[in-house]
């Protein structure tokens, strides 16, 4: 250890030893021998005068002081191999990580790219789909976009559309010529259920003061409710003319403007979740993420205009 410092070698062995909770798991990721791997994890805690690891039955667990190491160790190791990888890239594009709800990515996201790509000639976008909370302190995304009602914990971040509403919708032959749908007609389709929106169309009819009056008895659905685990499965549902569908407006603007969609009834409700972007507070000034921020922006105040 050199003022204070472990050798690079000896946290990649202890950080990957970690990740697996096994050191002939490490070893073969390192290409390194298991007594290799085992001397260097050794090493590293008579260091630090720290037990990183507890030997429990020939299973490695990690203590709780190991546990906390290994987080910001991997932060730390993930941050060189970015810095190297921009020295070595100097001149050549950047990539760029963003975790991004698979529905948004498919439906507003992705369709939008070409504009970028147009203005930014040296930085490319890896797209990953993400629906769950994504915490940048174990993982190597540079960003995130994401559905919730609030700020993920630990990810600083700016709110991006916060007045979306949820719209009933429906296939147009399931209208039958009609404008709109009555209650009753309503009740008479299956209703589909996104799986982050559980409640929906409970808060729906709350909203126009039904839920438990008089008539609650002519707005229970006819048929069984059809459940989706992806907002883009609803919307497909609802595009084959399976059920009407209570969904954010901000997905299915393209298919309320090409007609495989249309509003099935004029009442709408207030979208609870906000749309999030957030990023490492150390990355806040790095040039690429900045690029993607400022035309991300951009990119939100058209569509706001555009939707009107």
């Amino acid at each position: 250890m050199r003022l204070g410092v472990p050798s690079l070698s000896a946290l990649q062995a202890f950080e990957a030893s970690a990740r697996h909770q096994n050191f002939a798991t490490a070893a073969h990721e390192l290409a390194l021998t298991h007594g290799a791997v085992c001397k260097r994890v050794g090493e590293l805690e008579k260091h630090l005068g720290v037990a990183l690891f507890e030997r429990v039955k020939q299973r490695l667990v990690l203590t709780p002081a190991g546990a906390e190491y290994a987080k910001r160790i991997r932060v730390h190791l993930d941050q060189i191999r970015r810095d190297t990888l921009e020295v070595v890239q100097q001149g050549r594009e950047t990539e760029l990580e963003i975790a991004v709800g698979v529905t948004f990515a498919a439906q507003w996201l992705i369709p939008r790219l070409d504009d970028f790509y147009a203005n930014t000639r040296d930085v490319r976008l890896h797209i990953l789909g993400r629906d769950q909370p994504v915490f940048f302190d174990d993982s190597a995304f540079d960003a995130a976009i994401y559905f919730s009602t609030r700020l993920w914990p630990g990810m600083p971040g700016t709110a991006l559309v916060t007045d979306d509403s949820l719209m009933l919708v429906a296939a147009p032959r399931l209208l039958e010529g009609r404008a709109s749908l009555s209650l009753e007609q309503i009740a008479e389709h299956s209703w589909i259920c996104p799986r982050d929106l559980p409640r929906v169309w409970d808060d729906w009819f709350a909203s126009q003061g039904l839920q438990g009056g008089a008539n609650a008895a002519e707005i229970k659905p006819q048929r069984s409710a059809q459940r989706y685990d992806m907002f883009v499965m609803a919307i497909n549902a609802a595009v084959a003319g399976l059920g009407v569908a209570l969904l954010p407006r901000v997905l299915i603007e393209r298919e309320l403007t090409s007609g495989v969609l249309v509003q099935a009834h004029a009442h709408t409700l207030a979208n609870p979740q906000t749309i999030y972007f957030s990023y490492p507070a150390q990355r806040r000034d790095w040039a690429p993420l900045r690029q993607f921020d400022a035309w991300l922006r951009n990119a939100v105040d058209r569509y706001l205009v555009e939707r009107g």
